[in-house]
């Protein structure tokens, strides 16, 4: 059984409302017909009820048709209107057709009304089912924005038809600026190897998943983890990839931090157990070239013995420095003023640094104390000053510098927690020839060095990166091929417990 349709006719005439009501109920149209003939009760009945269709008259005492679709615009507008006239002129059926009327059906051809008022019903509904999914897609399309992925669709030639607001904060790229864009020129600039095998996998089994190296607008490089699907059509014929890819950059940082930490550890292990072992090696011949230097012998003997002792003091150097690695710092703690530190540090490489090299010092007035070990904080800056002198083999400047600084939530490639509160900075820069970008990642390694062998033992950064994390703090290195390499060593600042707390 059809609905009834609620039809509301404005009409002054009885017997014309009459004739259009025998005129649907003819053709089978089951309708509830509310006819008014005012434009109080029109205006009543347009806030009072709902209607599926307006059927009005053109011309009415104290009132036209114009002003009643105008009102029937503002109060319902969703609803169709039909004028049924008998002396509506082509002009003024052209100027209500383009102020929002549905149709038009002249009184002497009221054969018409019936399909005339089955088309306007049929486009209303109609409208109202495309309104219902363009308001569907606009939800989802919303839900996809609040997602933290970045979700794409692309055609088969990789055209942007979708790029949701996460895509624009993970590429940088506005979705007008990649509409209808092939975006694998702008992702993997030339290098679309990856891109190749992700397309050939997909079309084979209809989805891939696996790891992605993207770039960004600013032309940096992510990492993004990918999901690719397939997507086809009714007739099952693929016609768009649907592409979600969750940035883990930031994520594989920290794994790798956390591998290289857990490296350090187990190597430090190794290490500190193989220099015990050394230790007890070498200690009989350090006292045997003691006692046997006390005995008479020839020059030649006594020249031969002091070179084993030489060799022997310096394998124990070495072998105290692969301790002070595996162990970190030693000893009780105590407050200690940097500025006697790197006071020591500068008079020493003042004496033994060749002349070519500049050194500068400048340190804040009122410095900040800090709690640690004196020899290990001296060690940490002589390693870093030897390392400047090596970088600048032609000469140039070093520069110590201190001075307190108060983070908040500070991180750097070597510190995945973040740092905040009080601290003083040391840094020692250089003019140097700088660091390959490809090599930083590694310069803290244990054993990593690219000095010549046996003017290294590639433990001088791992023995810095140990102590300064013993103390409580971080490191962080920038460095230009050509321009030079900066170290910068935060320390907490020790801060004096007032008598209240103690």
């Amino acid at each position: 059984m059809k609905p009834t349709l609620r039809i509301l006719h404005l009409e002054d005439d009885q017997t014309d409302a009459q004739l259009v009501r025998e005129m649907l109920d003819a053709e089978g149209i089951s309708c509830a017909v509310t006819c008014v003939r005012t434009r109080e009760a029109y205006e009543k009945a347009l806030e009072n009820e709902s209607f599926d269709l307006i059927l009005t008259d053109f011309s009415l005492p104290r009132f036209d048709g114009l002003s009643a679709l105008a009102l029937a615009r503002q109060k319902r507008p969703e609803t169709p209107m039909i004028f049924i006239s008998g002396t509506m002129g082509e002009e003024a059926a052209v100027r209500c057709l383009q102020q929002g009327a549905t149709d038009y059906v002249l009184k002497d051809r009221l054969a018409r009304l019936p399909s005339a008022v089955r088309r306007a019903v049929a486009e209303t509904e109609e409208l109202a089912l495309r309104q219902k999914a363009e308001a569907k897609i606009r939800e989802q399309a919303a839900l996809l924005d609040k997602a933290q992925d970045a979700i794409m669709v692309r055609d088969l030639e990789d055209r942007i038809i979708y790029w949701n607001k996460s895509a624009e904060r993970v590429y940088g790229w506005s979705a007008d600026e990649v509409a209808g864009q092939d975006i694998t020129r702008f992702l993997y600039a030339g290098e679309s190897t990856q891109h190749e095998r992700a397309c050939q996998q997909m079309h084979e089994r209809g989805e891939w998943v696996g790891e992605l190296r993207q770039l960004t607008k600013s032309g940096k490089s992510i990492v993004v983890e990918s999901r690719w699907t397939l997507v086809r059509d009714a007739d099952g014929l693929p016609n768009a990839k649907l592409i979600i890819n969750t940035d883990m950059t930031e994520r594989r940082k920290l794994e790798a931090h956390l591998l290289r930490a857990q490296r350090l550890e187990t190597i430090g292990a190794l290490a500190g157990g193989i220099a015990h072992d050394l230790n007890n090696v070498l200690a009989p011949i350090l006292i045997g070239t003691q006692v046997l230097g006390q005995e008479p012998m020839s020059d030649a003997g006594r020249k031969v013995l002091e070179t084993m002792r030489v060799r022997a003091l310096r394998g124990a150097e070495m072998i105290q420095q692969i301790l002070s690695f595996a162990r970190g710092v030693g000893g009780e703690p105590a407050v200690l003023d940097v500025k006697n530190s790197v006071a020591e540090v500068q008079t020493l490489a003042s004496e033994t640094f060749p002349r070519s090299i500049r050194i500068q010092v400048n340190l804040q007035q009122e410095l900040s104390s800090i709690k640690g070990n004196a020899t290990q904080l001296h060690q940490v800056l002589l390693n870093l000053c030897v390392n400047a002198r090596d970088a600048m083999p032609n000469g140039g400047s070093l520069r110590l510098a201190a001075q307190n600084v108060v983070l908040d939530k500070a991180i750097t490639r070597w510190q995945a927690d973040p740092a905040s509160g009080p601290y003083v900075m040391l840094s020692v820069s250089d003019t140097g020839h700088g660091i390959p970008p490809d090599l930083l990642e590694q310069i803290f390694e244990p054993f990593f060095t690219t000095k010549e062998l046996g003017k290294g033992t590639g433990l001088g950064l791992s023995t810095v990166l140990g102590i300064v994390k013993s103390h409580g703090g971080f490191l962080d290195v920038a460095s230009e091929i050509g321009k030079g390499t900066t170290f910068k060593v935060y320390l907490p600042a020790h801060v004096p417990k007032l008598a209240s707390e103690t």
